[in-house]
């Protein structure tokens, strides 16, 4: 049987089967028990409920296994039936679980996300210092697709259909700063939707500040002509009988260069094979996944970039 307690013996096994280090997951138990609290309170409390909150069955795990099964369900998506046997519980008792568990996640994941205060002009502070507390002077926007399962509907069927990737998927849009820290999650979509059409409609750069530059890649060519006050940049793209330049290529070098960050943070979230593999569970669920995994990835990036902070 998987426990907590068994496995902070073996750190690097503990990292291998939740994705996260002791100290990630310390930090994470600190910040999940009065959420989790306070999500428990609200969903018992209810006109119709005739005990009093706290009465009733108990939870089989503590907190903290309970944590350590949602992790390591994100972190290699095992079946119900496998979890169970890892962790000595029906697999009623997992899917209960780890959906509760995952609201929480979700709600912690969405409060690291939006866009500091820029700095106020006249605070007498060195350019240099400027951008140490302020970095996000850039916004990357990417979207990315997962395969889900055919959906049995043949209208939604055809929504998911991407033809892009030959599947049925869910594209979601995220914003990350130079530094790869994700600021902005759209709600996913069927996987039909242009990238382009996505991002407009989900009013992700809206929400970036006006003073902030905001660069994509090449499938959002024309994303300018929807935000013509903004600083908006894509890569040069070639066009019937007018080829690249040099100079337009040596560009589109340095743009890349700019830009793959969001890759980089897009590969740390798929280290999670809940967004890697295909998303076998309803799509209804796939938000609140996504969600907590950006909550475990930014705090992974705040960290990083602390101690390199300290360091400097």
């Amino acid at each position: 049987m998987i426990s907590y307690q068994k496995l902070i013996e073996k750190p690097r096994v503990f990292k291998s089967i939740t994705g996260l280090s002791i100290d990630e997951f310390e930090r994470l138990s600190q910040k999940v028990v009065p959420a989790w609290v306070e999500h428990e309170h609200k969903r018992l409390d209810r006109p119709n409920r005739q005990r009093a909150i706290g009465g009733g069955r108990k939870y089989a795990l503590e907190l903290k296994d309970r944590l350590v099964m949602v992790t390591c369900w994100l972190r290699l998506y095992l079946n119900t039936e496998a979890m169970g046997f890892f962790f000595d519980v029906d697999k009623s008792t997992v899917s209960r679980n780890c959906r509760r568990m995952l609201k929480v996640l979700r709600a912690l994941g969405e409060e690291t996300l939006g866009w500091p205060e820029p700095p106020k002009r006249g605070e007498g502070k060195s350019v240099e210092q400027a951008l140490r507390e302020y970095p996000d002077l850039l916004a990357i926007v990417d979207t990315t697709e997962q395969r889900i399962q055919r959906p049995g509907d043949d209208d939604d069927q055809r929504r998911h259909y991407s033809g892009k990737k030959k599947a049925h998927t869910r594209k979601t849009a995220i914003v990350v700063n130079e530094r790869g820290r994700i600021r902005g999650v759209s709600h996913s979509t069927p996987g039909s939707k242009h990238d382009l059409k996505h991002v407009v409609e989900s009013q992700v750069i809206d929400e970036i500040p006006e003073d902030v530059t905001v660069i994509g890649d090449a499938g959002f060519d024309g994303l300018q002509n929807y935000y013509p006050e903004r600083s908006v940049g894509t890569p040069h793209k070639a066009r019937r009988k007018h080829p690249l330049t040099l100079d337009q290529k040596l560009a589109n070098r340095e743009f890349s260069r700019e830009r793959i960050v969001v890759e980089n943070t897009l590969g740390h979230m798929k280290h999670f094979k809940v967004l890697a593999h295909r998303f076998r569970h309803t799509v209804e669920l796939y938000d609140d996944a996504f969600r907590a995994v950006v909550g475990i990835v930014n705090d992974r990036i705040d960290r990083r970039l602390s101690l390199a902070a300290t360091a400097a």
